[in-house]
């Protein structure tokens, strides 16, 4: 099964377990009080800007048809 783009499935299941695996380790940290590394932090803002401006992309491209 292939995505927007050709992207193979395999490639976007991968992405969302990391991305997933992330979330919840940053999750467990802020629940007991432990700090965050700031490279969590920079890689969290970093992946949150990228989606704003993907599905940004997707939301006019296909709000033209």
């Amino acid at each position: 099964m292939g995505y927007f783009g050709g992207i193979p499935g395999v490639a976007i299941w991968l992405t969302h377990i990391l991305i997933g695996s992330l979330l919840i380790y940053t999750g467990y940290q802020i629940v007991n009080d432990n700090p965050i590394h700031k490279i969590i932090g920079i890689v969290i803002a970093s992946l949150g800007s990228l989606v704003v401006l993907y599905h940004g992309y997707l939301w006019f491209k296909f709000s033209k048809k």
